[in-house]
């Protein structure tokens, strides 16, 4: 019998010796994880390729591609390259605005149903916490709504610089907190959630220095954030990632060259 087991046994109130569950203040770490086993778990109802077409999800893209339209960014026939294009809706804007779009995501049954909806976007399965150049190379890459859903957000940052020439727009769920850390959270299975179950919450502080140490010399936010109640929060320094029923999201653009945009705001010091 470990020592564990004995004082587990010992506990006031086992009168026969078996053992029971610690308190958590009697518990070696202060931690209790509750067991999953992801790959045994069915997409819930209602998880499919439908989550994409909710009012809240339509909504969001929205206020996204507003946003990103008013910055005046260099955009119109620049390759882009999507990244978690879900069904489509961001990849057919970035169209609408002059890009030449290629639109990559994890799930073979999104970009199925994006073929469908979407005939004219160049699209195909792949994984951006692997390597991109398959795909070639982009003056633009994009992210929105995707670094929050995986294992290993710095690597991923990675791998879209590799491939990336000139712009990165990221758009992303964060943790309210000043120190570059990353919260983990589990996920579903839906179809716009984790691919394997398992998902990282970054601060802003962890992305932005992310972006520079991956070879962006410049990164800034928008002096304005969209025009949704995800983006207009306070900041508690609580490492929240949702308040008031709202994910916390932000907006970063990082770029090869320096941008004089008065939209924009400057994340970096010399």
């Amino acid at each position: 019998m470990s020592i564990l087991q004995k004082i587990i046994g010992k506990r006031e109130g086992n009168s026969e010796g078996k053992p029971t569950a610690l308190l958590p203040e009697q518990l070696p770490y202060p931690v209790q994880v509750k067991r999953r086993r992801y790959q045994n778990e069915d997409v819930r109802k209602r998880g499919g390729v439908q989550v994409f077409d909710t009012p809240g999800a339509l909504a969001l893209n929205a206020a996204r591609m507003d946003h990103l339209e008013s910055l005046g960014l260099p955009l119109k026939e620049k390759r882009t390259l999507d990244l978690g294009c879900g069904v489509g809706h961001l990849g057919i804007r970035l169209q609408q605005m002059g890009c030449s779009v290629v639109c990559v995501d994890g799930r073979a049954q999104n970009i199925e149903n994006l073929q469908i909806r979407y005939p004219q976007l160049e699209a195909h399965v792949g994984d951006v916490e692997q390597d991109l150049s398959r795909f070639g190379r982009f003056d633009i890459v994009f992210s929105y709504g995707l670094l929050y859903h995986l294992e290993n957000p710095l690597q991923s940052i990675r791998n879209m610089a590799a491939v990336c020439g000139d712009l990165l727009l990221l758009e992303t769920m964060v943790s309210d907190h000043t120190l570059p850390v990353v919260r983990i959270e589990d996920e579903s299975t839906d179809f716009n959630q984790a691919m394997a179950g398992l998902a990282g919450r970054p601060t802003p502080h962890y992305v932005v220095l992310g972006l520079n140490r991956a070879g962006f010399e410049h990164v800034y936010a928008p002096a304005t954030p969209p025009a949704h109640e995800d983006f207009r929060f306070a900041w508690t320094n609580d490492l929240a990632c949702v308040r008031d029923g709202h994910p916390l999201r932000c907006v970063f653009v990082a770029s090869r060259s320096e941008l004089k945009n008065p939209a924009l705001v400057s994340l970096l010091k010399d």
